[in-house]
């Protein structure tokens, strides 16, 4: 667990670290609000100061039992994972065709009929209110504007 947690550590501070040269080609402030640079830098922080104890924690703590167990999950989960992968790719080529509601509303009914086992009219329905949902949201409450696609949607 231990060699775990390090590589962890490792690939962290190299987010951060990548979240905060990226934040520098943004505003901090935006006149007296916090401007789009202000949640990067912050999420670089903190991610940088939270992988940094846990590397430095491996080597404080004393080994344990577990710490030469694998740790690595069964083949079922991992097909399970490469299939959820693989449907966010489709549903990333399919948004500029079909719009973000839409995709939204396909990726959401794909996963909950293939991995999660409902019912095809329980996941379509499902799919539909999510996507409804979120559009209300972010659309029409918020005016941020979605991707659109060949239906306008």
């Amino acid at each position: 667990m231990r060699k775990a947690d390090r590589i962890f550590g490792v690939i962290g501070l190299g987010i951060a670290l990548w979240s905060f040269l990226e934040s520098r080609k943004f505003h901090y402030m935006a006149q007296f609000t916090p401007g789009p640079g202000f949640f990067p830098f912050w999420v670089a922080v903190t991610l940088g100061l939270l992988s940094a104890y846990l590397l430095f924690n491996t080597f404080k703590r004393k080994p344990s039992a577990t710490d030469h167990k694998k740790i690595l999950p069964e083949a079922h989960m991992l097909l399970r994972v490469a299939a959820i992968l693989g449907l966010l790719a489709l549903a990333t080529g399919l948004m500029k065709l079909l719009g973000f509601p839409l995709t939204l509303a396909l990726f959401t009914a794909a996963v909950l009929s293939f991995l999660e086992r409902y019912s095809l009219v329980k996941s379509i329905a499902y799919g539909i209110a999510y996507a409804a949902v979120t559009w209300f949201i972010f659309e029409y409450m918020m005016t941020m504007g979605f991707p659109k696609g060949f239906l306008g949607i």
